[in-house]
């Protein structure tokens, strides 16, 4: 049988007559409000006949609301331009106009959603379906067709911001032909095309633009699974889902729980997805089996646990899978004669760190990197979150809320069934209904963290059940008694406090009935603290500064209060040791909070010492203390604070043995402390693996801590940066700013600030210095009101504003903030601060571009001496700036000092500093071209000769620079030969 092909060739033109288009409508359509328009018309789009409806997330259970697809093309006008979808002609006032065939595509695509707003995400999937790309080919394509237009006067492609385009106006169109038929016809019977020997022996699904088929090998009979897809939209569908199903399967290896990808084709039609048989699909499996209607609750939750930890899995490597359902979850028999679920259809899902391919080496085929704020709403409607609707960007409560759904479907024994107000009343469990409730609250930011954490609740269902049933009795029995004290008041005083005696007994002993003699010695210890604790609170801190006290008349400070508290403590607990170390370690957590980082270090000094010598040295409490210390001691940045930090780390590490690589909170302060020493001495690879540790731990264990959880993955986002992956930063730092976990009022508007300047410095180096500017302005006027204009992070922060004018050419503005910034870090924190040496340094680079050469290259040897002397030769930071002032002195000709700064270089702690593979490769370029200064052309020119091919080989040189050695190359040639 002839294979179907699909090329887009006009048909000869059919008589349409043209209509007159309106004009635009008000408001935004995203691809799931044209869907439900589209059904409750029963018609095909905004503007009658021949305006096809995008299905993205389409759900076969509405086959027979959507039109089909418009296949006709045709040739559009308006004013005096004129678009000829078949020739993919462009004319103005009746010329030629020449315009790349990628923008033309996008004009054809709003021209067919005249007044709609077009999302960046379906221009991205139907235009560049297949590719990775990034934001700004979209922002050229649509500027070359404004540019366009305008020499017509027709401006028509109007910006809606963060989410599309919308084209305006009224528009005529004629048809002129028909695309091809791309139906895929398929018959049982039939051999697979490029699979003969597998035949086809049913269809399992069917939607527009692709179908799913089960085949079998008629001797083994074996089975598989094909989706096949026509091109466009569903061909971008499952080559994002080969995608991401390697990324499952490399990342968490061989799962029952998924359907794993055997092969596919993507390069000759029809394309096609083979797959494991996975079973029956939910629904069909619950109609056919009998038994799915006589489980009792337990097995119910049993399997749908099955389904959580594989979605939990998925999101512990960055899938989010967009579209859960019933229809998505497959049903196998295990060899237990148990019932497997397994999770499949990952065609909608979305990669929450783009970056992760590199690492495994994956191609990102069907995966488009955008905007995460241009939302996608795609999905079944059932079980989209309120969010999604409301356009915003997917997250992992996103899955969560259709999670919830489907729990509900499966505890009340119906697939279909929606959950409408009162549903409450068919679960018979209080605490399911609560769990229910936590999945699927309106307001993603009131639902559990994480679907581990509804894991979580529901595997401990019988214990938190005893729990209740215990208090409930608790409660019972202490009502009981207060009547039994009541009717005993009426008797006599005598035995009114015999009652009440045994009444006070009872309830102790209801209450503690079950715990153990040391627990309740233990619990009696507590109160006494939680008593101590609050006596200091109330009559030392809160009684100072009461009408009458000592500080109410000067309103004192918040630093005050802590400075008020910090005096008192060892007095106030002389014999009291744990208590103690508990009001040290909440003091030092204040006081990194105010910036103080050295009286923070001293407080969790004696924390620490204080838990170790009430509980020992290997008590899980003294541990967390201690890499509490190690982060402080960090980000200090002292030379002696960052080698006490090291050494206590691997001290803590060794008596934490092989708890190291466990799955518990101990683990997760472990991956943290390590991640936060290594980034702050700017090495990025260690502390991306621990980062990234910590950032499956604090998911796992801690998904609620908004503020652990944006130190984590802001600085995976800043390694990202670092590492030269632009875009998968920008993705996961605008994915962070859009994460209601992440919301300001949640975790402090510094703590958001910090995320807007991340922001700023990937736009920064993506060259986007309007966008990245007033980002970083904001950012930093926000801290500095925060914490105060001096702060360590205020000044950080004025640096990156300093730098995205010097990126943009704009030399007065950066040298002008570049030297406050220096004066103030000096003036704050010292001479020979690691900070203040890096600005210093920074301050070089800029006294350099603008002009005053002596004064560049002075700062750069004061930043790099200071950082090698004080912090050790291989500091990463010195061996950056030793390498820009070795490249200076180059250029300057001063080719003796410029010899002995490259002898002094390290490609190891270079790459450390600044991951772009070719160190080796730039030093031995850098190495010739100095010596070729020198006169010593046989060896400069062998050295830079090497270099050069593999230097041009990497791609992300400057060419200007390769022009430059290629020129030197070149005029010494013949030169000591």
């Amino acid at each position: 049988m002839a294979q179907t092909r699909y090329a887009c060739i006009a048909s000869p033109p059919s008589p349409v007559p043209a209509r007159i288009l309106p004009g635009p409508r008000s408001g935004v359509l995203t691809a799931a409000s044209r869907n439900l328009q589209a059904v409750h018309r029963g018609g095909a789009g905004g503007h009658g006949e021949g305006f096809p409806v995008a299905a993205r997330g389409y759900d076969p259970g509405m086959s027979q609301a959507l039109p089909p697809p418009d296949d006709r093309v045709y040739r559009w006008r308006f004013g005096a331009v004129e678009f000829d979808e078949a020739r993919h002609e462009l004319r103005v006032s009746g010329l030629p106009v020449e315009v790349e065939h990628k923008p033309l595509q996008v004009l054809a695509l709003l021209l067919r959603h005249v007044g709609e707003v077009v999302t960046k995400e379906e221009l991205f999937e139907t235009v560049w379906a297949g590719r990775v790309t990034v934001d700004h080919v979209l922002a050229t394509a649509i500027g070359k067709l404004r540019k366009a237009l305008d020499a017509g006067g027709e401006s028509r492609i109007v910006t809606v911001p963060r989410i599309g385009y919308r084209f305006e106006g009224p528009v005529e169109r004629i048809a002129v032909g028909h695309r091809p038929s791309a139906e895929l016809t398929f018959e049982p019977g039939q051999p697979v095309p490029g699979r003969e020997h597998f035949l086809l022996e049913r269809p399992l699904g069917q939607t527009l633009g692709s179908e799913v088929w089960l085949a079998r090998q008629p001797r083994s009979r074996e089975a598989r699974v094909f989706k096949f897809a026509r091109g466009g939209e569903r061909l971008s569908a499952i080559k994002r889902e080969a995608t991401l199903m390697r990324v499952l399967r490399d990342t968490l290896g061989e799962r029952d729980d998924f359907v794993r990808v055997l092969d596919w084709n993507f390069e000759t039609e029809p394309c096609f997805l083979e797959c494991e048989y996975g079973g029956e699909s939910l629904p069909e499996w619950a109609g056919a089996h009998a038994e799915f209607a006589g489980w009792d609750q337990a097995r119910r939750l049993d399997f749908f646990l099955q389904v959580a930890v594989a979605v939990d899995a998925a999101h512990g490597v960055g899938v989010l899978h967009k579209d859960i359902k019933p229809a998505n979850i497959l049903v196998r028999p295990r060899r237990d004669g148990g019932w497997q679920a397994c999770l499949t259809d990952f065609g909608s899902s979305r990669l929450l760190q783009p970056g992760r391919l590199a690492e495994l080496g994956i191609t990102g085929l069907g995966l488009t990197v955008t905007r995460p704020d241009a939302g996608s709403s795609g999905g079944t409607p059932l079980y989209l979150a309120p969010e999604l609707v409301a356009g915003q960007p997917p997250t992992v409560r996103s899955d969560l809320y259709a999670l919830g759904v489907l729990l509900y479907q499966l505890l009340v024994g119906d697939l279909r069934r929606p959950m409408a107000p009162g549903w409450e009343r068919d679960i018979d469990d209080p605490l399911l209904v609560e769990d229910i409730s936590r999945a699927t609250d309106g307001d993603p930011a009131r639902r559990l963290g994480s679907v581990a954490g509804l894991a979580e609740r529901l595997a401990s269902l019988p214990r938190r059940r005893e729990e209740a049933r215990q208090r409930a009795d608790t409660a019972r029995s202490a009502e009981q008694a207060q009547r039994a004290l009541e009717q005993a008041r009426a008797r006599r005083p005598w035995i009114a406090a015999t009652i009440g005696m045994l009444s006070i007994g009872l309830v102790a002993s209801s209450l503690l009935w079950y715990r153990s003699e040391r627990l309740r010695e233990a619990a009696a210890m507590q109160a006494a603290r939680a008593e101590a604790v609050a006596a200091f609170l109330s009559d030392d801190l809160l009684g100072a500064l009461s009408p009458g006290g000592s500080g109410y008349e000067r309103d004192p400070t918040v630093r005050e209060v802590l400075e008020l508290a910090s005096s008192q403590v060892a007095e106030r607990f002389p014999d009291d040791p744990a208590t103690r170390g508990g009001v040290h370690a909440a003091l030092g957590q204040a006081w990194r909070t105010l910036g103080d980082r050295e009286r923070s270090v001293a407080h969790l000094r004696e924390a620490e010492r204080d838990y170790a010598r009430a509980f020992g040295p290997a008590d899980p409490l003294t541990l967390r203390t201690r890499y509490a210390l190690v982060r402080t001691l960090a980000y200090s940045n002292t030379a002696a604070h960052i080698t006490e930090a090291g050494a206590l780390l691997d001290a803590t590490d060794a008596m934490l043995g092989t708890g190291l690589h466990g799955d518990d909170d101990l683990a997760l302060d472990a991956a943290y402390a390590r991640g936060v020493f290594h980034f702050q001495q700017l090495q990025i690879e260690p502390a991306m693996q621990a980062y990234r540790r910590a950032d499956r731990l604090q998911r796992l264990l801690r998904p609620d801590d908004a503020l652990m959880a944006a130190t984590i993955r802001e600085n995976l986002a800043d390694g990202t940066l670092r590492q030269g992956d632009l875009a998968g930063a920008v993705a996961q730092l605008r994915a962070m700013l859009a994460d209601p976990l992440f919301d300001a009022r949640r975790i402090g508007e510094g703590k958001a600030a910090g995320h807007r300047i991340m922001l700023a410095r990937a736009l920064r180096n993506l060259g986007r210095y309007d966008e990245a500017l007033p980002l970083a302005e904001a950012a930093a006027a926000a801290t500095g009101r925060i914490l105060g204009p001096d702060d360590y992070t205020t000044l950080v922060q004025l640096s990156t504003v300093a730098s995205i004018h010097d990126y943009a050419g704009r030399c007065g503005q950066a040298l002008e903030i570049a030297r406050v910034v220096r004066a103030r870090m000096a003036a704050r924190y010292g001479e020979e601060r690691q900070a203040t040496l890096i600005e210093t340094g920074n301050l070089g680079f800029k006294e350099y571009d603008c002009g005053d050469r002596e004064a560049g290259l002075d700062h750069l040897r004061r930043a790099e001496r200071g950082l090698r002397e004080r912090y050790g030769a291989d500091n990463v930071a010195a061996h950056s700036f030793r390498y820009a002032l070795a490249r200076a002195l180059a250029d300057e000709g001063r080719h003796e000092e410029g010899l002995r700064a490259v002898d002094g270089l390290s490609v190891e702690a270079l790459t450390a500093g600044d991951s772009t593979p070719g160190w080796e490769h730039r030093l031995r370029a850098l190495r010739g071209r100095l010596l070729l200064q020198a006169g010593d052309l046989a060896a400069g020119r062998e050295l830079l000769a090497g270099a050069l091919p593999a230097l041009e080989a990497l791609g992300s040189e400057d060419p200007e620079d390769i022009a430059r050695l290629r020129a030197l190359l070149a005029t010494t040639a013949g030169g000591g030969e």
